[in-house]
């Protein structure tokens, strides 16, 4: 089974990556590849961390079975440009995705992308809030096609997110995301945001 990290990169070309640039306000296609790799290795590595446990994993499970079942993926230039008709609001709410998981850590990630990629601090917050709809997405396909329970959900996250940590860039940029209190020490700060992160986003509304 191929991972998320893999199959957004392969399909991060052509037309695609200039109507994301456009729509985000980065010309330079290169930096928008660059910044785009960077926000989905985030999403991914906070994914994954908040479905390590049982309960995160079984709660991730819910909520894609029911705002996340891989439809926004039918129309991706659609969705990029705003012109498709998802039925389920909740499934392109980027900004939504963003508030609930990466919560007060988003503003962070925003200006570490900025700063890695050399790109203003809007055309990354644009970034991050389209890209968090098709990962969600992206990850409820894969779970409806292969028939995945919470375990196998888990199994997916982390070699989504072994790639990214192959990449020092990428990985410092999720160790920084994470390390929230710039202590080296990541397992502290997943106590405090992991569960409390997730409550709200995988709650029914």
């Amino acid at each position: 089974m191929a991972n998320l990290f893999d199959l957004f990169q392969q399909n991060l070309s052509g037309d695609l990556l200039k109507q994301l640039g456009s729509q985000v306000g980065i010309s330079d296609e290169t930096k928008t590849k660059e910044a785009a790799t960077g926000a989905f290795s985030v999403l991914m590595g906070a994914l994954n961390k908040n479905a390590s446990s049982t309960s995160g994993a079984n709660m991730l499970s819910s909520v894609l079975d029911r705002d996340h079942d891989g439809s926004i993926l039918d129309d991706v230039m659609g969705y990029i440009s705003g012109s498709s008709n998802v039925s389920n609001a909740k499934a392109t709410d980027g900004s939504g995705i963003l508030g609930h998981l990466l919560g007060n850590n988003q503003s962070s990630v925003v200006d570490q992308i900025s700063s890695l990629v050399g790109i203003d601090k809007n055309s990354s917050a644009s970034l991050l809030t389209k890209l968090a709809p098709l990962a969600m997405g992206m990850l409820g396909k894969m779970k409806s096609e292969n028939n995945l329970d919470a375990s196998g959900l888990q199994n997916v996250l982390k070699s989504s997110v072994a790639p990214a940590q192959q990449n020092s860039m990428l990985s410092g940029l999720m160790t920084s995301f994470l390390d929230k209190d710039g202590d080296g020490n990541i397992v502290d700060d997943l106590a405090d945001m992991g569960m409390n992160a997730l409550k709200g986003f995988f709650s029914k509304k």
